[in-house]
C-alpha cells in the first residue's frame, strides 16, 4: 500500500522537521511543561477559594481589585519590558553582553521607580477608583474593596517588578526560571489558605498573594544577579553612566505603555461592567476567564515568552524574510494546537465547571452561570493567541505607533460592544464582546505586520 502523504505549508513542514531539537520549540516545550505545572498549583488555589468562599461580596470584592491591579502591573510591564527586549537584543548583536547587561539593569531601575510612583498614586486615589469603578457595590463592600486595594500594593510592586525581570531573562533565552517562579504567587496564597483553616476571608487572599509576589520577585533578583559581574567596578559603571540604548527604551515605551493600558484594560472594563449587573457577576466572569486561560497559559503564554527573542534577534539581523516564515508557521501551528482545547471547553463547559469548583459554597446555580459564560468565552482562545504572536512581531518591529492605534480602536469597541450585548445576555453578553474584539485585534495586527515587513523589504 503506498504512504499516504500530508502536504504542508513549507514554512511549517520546516519548523516540524526540526521538531524539539531546536531552541525555539524545545524552549516552547519547556514554558508549556512549566506553565501546566504553574496552572495545576493555580488551579488547587481557585478549588479551595471556590469551596471556601463561592461568589461571596469578599470574594467580588477581592477579584476586581486583583484584577484591577494586574491590568495596571501588566500595563507598567507593557512599556519598559516591551521595548527593552528589542533593545537588547540589538545591543546584544552589536555591542556585546557586558553593554546589554548594563542597559538591563538601568531599565530596571526605571521601572521600579515608575511602579513606586504608580503605587504611591493608587493608595491615594483608591476611594476615588473603587467609588468609580465599583457602582453596583453596597457601600460596605466598596469600603473593603478600597482596603483591599491598598493592602495589594505591594502585590503591584513586586509582581511589576517580576514581569521585568522575566523579560530580561527570556531575552537571553533563559525560559526555565522565567516560565517557573510565577507559580509562587498562587502557591503562596494555598499555603495561606490551608494556615487559616475556617477563618478564610479576603485578608487571607490578600497575605498569600503578596507574601507569593516577594517570593517572585526575590527568586528573580537573586537569578539575575547571579549572571552578572561581581565587579565593583563594573555596577559602579552600570548605575552612574547613561547607556545611549537607554534612550531608544525610554522612548519607545511611552506608546507601548499607551497601548497596553486601551488593550490591557480589557479585563478592567469587563470587569467594572460586569459589577453593575447582578451580584457575583464579577466572580463569575473571573472563574470563566481562569478556565479560558488554562488553554492560553499552554500556548499563547509560551509562545510569547519564546519567541520574542527569537522575532528580536531576526529583527536585529534584518532577516525579514525569515521573519515573515516564523510567523506564518509559528501561528499555525500554535493555533492549530488551540482548537480541539477551544471545542472541548464550549462542549463540556458544565461539566468542567462542575468537577473543578463545585463544592462547598459553589454550587449547581453558579456552575450554570459560569458555564454559560465559558460557553462564549471559550471562542476568544484562537484569536488572541494569533493577536499574541503577530503583536510581538509588531513589537520587535518597533511598529509602536501603529500598534496604538490598534489597542485605542479595541478599547471603543469594547466598550461599546460590552454596552450592547449585557443588556441583552448579562455577563455572557460581554464574554461575547471579548471575542469579537479580539478576532479583529488579530487579523489587524497580521496585516500590520505583513505590511511593516514589506516596507524594510523594499527600504
Amino acid at each position: 500500500m503506498p504512504a499516504i502523504r500530508i502536504a504542508l505549508p513549507i514554512p511549517l513542514r520546516s519548523l516540524l522537521a526540526r521538531g524539539a531539537g531546536s531552541a525555539m520549540v524545545s524552549g516552547f516545550l519547556l514554558v508549556a511543561m512549566l506553565t501546566v505545572v504553574g496552572k495545576i498549583v493555580a488551579f488547587a488555589k481557585d478549588a479551595v477559594v471556590a469551596a471556601k468562599l463561592g461568589t461571596a461580596d469578599e470574594l467580588d470584592a477581592f477579584m476586581l481589585v486583583f484584577g484591577f491591579f494586574s491590568f495596571a502591573a501588566t500595563v507598567l510591564a507593557g512599556g519598559l519590558p516591551e521595548s527593552f527586549v528589542p533593545a537588547y537584543a540589538e545591543l546584544r548583536e552589536r555591542r556585546g553582553l557586558r553593554r546589554a547587561e548594563r542597559l538591563g539593569v538601568q531599565c530596571a531601575a526605571w521601572h521600579f521607580a515608575a511602579l513606586l510612583v504608580c503605587g504611591i498614586a493608587l493608595a491615594f486615589a483608591a476611594p476615588l477608583v473603587i467609588a468609580w469603578t465599583t457602582q453596583g457595590f453596597t457601600p460596605q463592600k466598596q469600603a473593603l474593596a478600597v482596603k483591599l486595594m491598598r493592602g495589594l500594593l505591594p502585590f503591584l510592586l513586586c509582581f511589576g517588578l517580576a514581569q521585568h525581570l522575566s523579560a530580561w531573562l527570556r531575552a537571553g533565552k533563559s525560559f526555565l526560571l522565567a516560565a517557573s517562579a510565577p507559580m509562587l504567587v498562587p502557591f503562596g496564597i494555598v499555603t495561606a489558605l490551608l494556615l487559616a483553616g475556617d477563618q478564610v476571608n479576603a485578608w487571607t487572599l490578600v497575605s498569600g498573594t503578596v507574601w507569593g509576589a516577594v517570593g517572585h520577585v526575590t527568586v528573580l533578583i537573586i537569578a539575575i544577579t547571579r549572571r552578572l559581574p561581581r565587579s565593583l567596578r563594573w555596577w559602579r559603571c552600570a548605575l552612574q553612566h547613561w547607556e545611549p540604548g537607554l534612550r531608544v527604551v525610554l522612548h519607545n515605551a511611552l506608546p507601548f505603555l499607551l497601548g497596553g493600558v486601551a488593550f490591557g484594560s480589557a479585563v478592567v472594563i469587563d470587569q467594572t461592567m460586569a459589577a453593575w449587573l447582578t451580584a457575583g457577576s464579577v466572580a463569575v466572569l473571573g472563574y470563566s476567564d481562569k478556565l479560558c486561560a488554562i488553554v492560553l497559559a499552554v500556548t499563547a503564554g509560551p509562545a510569547s515568552d519564546v519567541l520574542f527573542p527569537h522575532f528580536a534577534e531576526l529583527v536585529a539581523r534584518r532577516d525579514w524574510n525569515g521573519l515573515r516564515k516564523r510567523l506564518f508557521a509559528s501561528a499555525g501551528l500554535i493555533v492549530s494546537a488551540a482548537l480541539p482545547m477551544t471545542l472541548i471547553l464550549c462542549l463540556f463547559a458544565p461539566w468542567i465547571v462542575s468537577t473543578l469548583f463545585e463544592r462547598g459554597a459553589f454550587g449547581p446555580q453558579d456552575t450554570q452561570r459560569v458555564a454559560e459564560v465559558l460557553r462564549f468565552a471559550a471562542f476568544q482562545i484562537p484569536f488572541y493567541i494569533l493577536g499574541t504572536v503577530a503583536a510581538r512581531v509588531a513589537v520587535s518591529l518597533q511598529a509602536s505607533r501603529l500598534m496604538l492605534l490598534i489597542s485605542f480602536s479595541a478599547l471603543v469597541l469594547n466598550i461599546t460592544l460590552n454596552w450592547l450585548l449585557m443588556r441583552h445576555l448579562g455577563v455572557a453578553g460581554i464574554a461575547l464582546s471579548t471575542v469579537i474584539v479580539h478576532c479583529l485585534c488579530a487579523f489587524a495586527t497580521c496585516a500590520l505586520c505583513l505590511v511593516v515587513i514589506r516596507r524594510k523589504e523594499t527600504a
